[in-house]
């Protein structure tokens, strides 16, 4: 399961400031990996937001994808491959820096009151083909993001309507406040209209394509191989200049094979390495193995609202069986932490932590590992015996491990887990398509959001209809909290109406949380420059890696 994906711009106003920095996470680097050689085990401590600056250009960065991206539509980018390549192809209004603060990116904006958001944009930017970025563009893809058949569509909730209101402005009204708004614009590529009303269906694959403005142009996307971008050397933004000339993905989902590829130097670099790779890549002379800040984490996903799996002591008993801490060492290598909430801590804003943390440990404290009290609650439960059907991605190492040993953990208390692997697509398919759940019990996934706000997440998964509400979740109390705190533009009662929502959240269970992850980077030792935190993703991330020397 996963959220959504950002980009920025630049501070114009009072009002500018105070919805952005509110909700911006600064999660600074304070040490990291060395060069080449035998490297110290990175700790969940030693976190870098960003390597040195790069000092020259390179003509092809070869770098690794952990899957082959599913769309380069904007508007359903919200999965780890399509969205590193889109951020790096469609500019949006706003972008990050890599320690998550926001800044403007295709446009400015002003708030001009609770209910409406002015964007100007900015004069200079044009699309690859040199036709300029409009306010009709813009406004295109703004509501054409509304239409519920796109998974960001969650982002526009409370808009009223946008409309064109002047030569290079858009003007966004509200049919109620929206805090989470203005922050969301990092996640939505904006694209030419001609382009894609021309493309039809064919928008964002293959063979249709993208048209945006980003400082990167798609070339060649051969399925099932790579995908290779070029360098827009006419990008309208002179204080981005990329300095790979051609940035070529791969698509290797397997941790040896990928693991061998950048030792070997056959691939530059990776984010999202897995936590098998890790024991080998820090031993490598060929590069860095990174450890970054993240909003990630890794949960089971309860899939379905009736089976086995409907009854809360069965999902309460699973809470008590992690013991989390050593799943986190075992497999993860010190790249996770043990995580007791849907909502992973490094997602909370920072002026808010007292808050949010004093919700955080009375359910930790709740929910301890506790062999014995997981047993009693199965044992007072309806579950007969039934195997529970836990899905994974085929091919990825790590969940393979995790699942093994909640497998084991589960069995130690009297649930029967059953493992059922699904192929990377079909897996990336059911974690938005109901369809391809059938059968399911339960999914294990990574998780992110791309906001430093719990209402993203909770949001797109416990609001009645949102795409990652597997369980038919419909609480009125948990709907009011979340639809007030978005509606309120201050931090701290936003904050205790989210603690509260979260409470009732948590005791349904229908996501049982196993860690939190560190983003993990490895970096070939001839290149440098690359972002290292998880704010990677919403950023044109590859513009920053270039030549060491």
């Amino acid at each position: 399961m996963t959220s959504i994906f950002m980009r920025a711009g630049r501070p114009r106003t009072a009002g500018f400031a105070a919805m952005f920095i509110a909700s911006a996470v600064v999660l600074a680097g304070c040490s990291g990996g060395g060069g080449g050689g035998d490297h110290d085990q990175v700790n969940a401590g030693d976190l870098v937001s960003k390597l040195p600056a790069a000092k020259g250009e390179v003509d092809v960065l070869k770098w690794n994808l952990p899957g082959e991206p599913e769309t380069l539509d904007p508007a359903n980018t919200v999965y780890y491959p399509s969205g590193t390549v889109v951020r790096n192809l469609c500019d949006s209004l706003i972008t990050a820096n890599p320690d998550f603060t926001l800044k403007p990116n295709l446009a400015t904006f002003e708030v001009k009151s609770p209910t409406q958001i002015v964007y100007t944009i900015n004069k200079d930017a044009k699309f690859w083909d040199g036709s300029p970025v409009t306010a009709e563009d813009v406004a295109y893809t703004l509501n054409r993001v509304r239409d519920p058949k796109y998974v960001l569509s969650f982002i526009m909730i409370n808009v009223k309507s946008v409309d064109v209101t002047g030569v290079d402005e858009v003007t966004v009204n509200f049919a109620t406040p929206d805090e989470l708004f203005a922050n969301e614009m990092q996640n939505i590529g904006i694209i030419q209209k001609a382009y894609t009303e021309k493309q039809g269906d064919k928008f964002g694959t293959a063979a249709g394509g993208v048209m945006c403005s980003g400082p990167y142009k798609l070339g060649k996307w051969s399925p099932g191989n790579s995908l290779t971008m070029t360098r827009n050397d006419d990008y309208w933004n002179k204080d981005v200049r990329p300095l790979a000339k051609t940035v070529k993905f791969s698509f290797i989902g397997d941790a040896t094979a990928l693991a061998q590829a950048l030792d070997s130097g056959e691939i530059d670099g990776s984010y999202e390495v897995p936590a098998s790779a890790i024991p080998v890549l820090k031993k490598s002379s060929a590069g860095r193995l990174v450890f970054g800040p993240s909003t990630q984490g890794v949960n089971i996903n309860i899939t379905t609202p009736d089976g086995v799996t409907a009854d809360p002591q069965v999902r309460q008993a699973f809470q008590h069986a992690l013991d989390r801490d050593a799943i986190a060492k075992v497999v993860y290598h010190g790249a996770a932490t043990a995580n007791f909430t849907a909502v992973t801590p490094a997602t909370w804003p920072k002026a808010e932590t007292d808050i949010y943390q004093a919700g955080y440990d009375e359910i930790a404290a709740a929910r301890k590992y506790d062999l014995e009290a997981a047993k009693k609650l199965v044992e007072a439960s309806d579950y007969d015996g039934t195997p529970i059907v836990m899905a994974v991605q085929a091919g990825d190492e790590t969940i393979s491990r995790v699942a093994q040993l909640v497998q084991q953990q589960a069995k130690s208390v009297g649930l029967t887990v059953e493992i059922r692997s699904l192929q990377p697509l079909v897996f990336t398919e059911a974690g938005y398509d109901a369809t391809k759940r059938k059968g399911i019990d339960m999914m294990l996934q990574s998780n992110f959001n791309a906001t430093a706000d719990p209402l993203e997440p909770m949001g797109f998964t416990y609001l009645p209809g949102q795409p990652y509400n597997y369980t038919e979740f419909d609480n009125p109390a948990v709907t009011k909290l979340l639809t007030d705190a978005r509606q309120s533009f201050d931090a701290k009662e936003r904050a205790k109406m989210v603690v509260e929502a979260q409470v009732i959240i948590e005791q349904d269970a229908s996501a049982i949380p196993v860690v939190s992850t560190n983003t993990t980077t490895f970096l070939n030792n001839r290149l440098t420059g690359a972002v290292t935190s998880f704010a990677y993703w919403s950023l044109a991330s590859m513009t920053y890696i270039g030549s060491a020397n």
